[in-house]
């Protein structure tokens, strides 16, 4: 199994945070670019994935932890999991969060082997976080 991990610390409160990543349509609005999900009912999602010239066209589940501030999703029977831990960030009088993005490989996945395509998972994670702070700044500030 192959670990991916990156945090970011986001300027709005945690539970903004959650809801904003957690809420099905907005999914697709913070995945990186050559990833689509789009949501197939309750704990579902389909995707594309663009790895190379390859497409990757899976059904997998994603699950919502409120309590937790959790979501995790996954592929069915392809050993790619994910999950997006939110939680405070700084003392009690912050308003900011610190957003965790895992990703594991299992198996014989291209990802497992190292080099471009380890080096391809890093820049999307980070650019999911970009993008998920972006979202969370777009729309915290259309509210105030």
């Amino acid at each position: 199994m192959t670990d991916f991990e990156q945090t970011r610390v986001i300027d709005a409160g945690p539970r903004v945070v959650f809801d904003i990543a957690s809420t099905l349509t907005s999914l697709d609005s913070w995945t990186p670019e050559g990833v689509e999900v789009e949501p197939e009912g309750e704990g579902t999602l389909h995707a594309w994935v663009a790895s190379g010239s390859e497409v990757r066209d899976q059904t997998g589940y994603v699950d919502a932890d409120r309590d937790r501030m959790r979501l995790r999703w996954g592929g069915q029977d392809t050993g790619y999991e994910g999950w997006l831990q939110i939680e405070p960030h700084g003392d009690g009088g912050s308003n900011a969060t610190l957003a965790t993005l895992h990703i594991e490989f299992a198996g014989d996945a291209p990802e497992t082997l190292g080099g471009e395509q380890s080096a391809d998972v890093d820049s999307r994670i980070e650019q999911a976080l970009d993008r998920l702070n972006s979202l969370v700044q777009d729309r915290t500030e259309t509210t105030r």
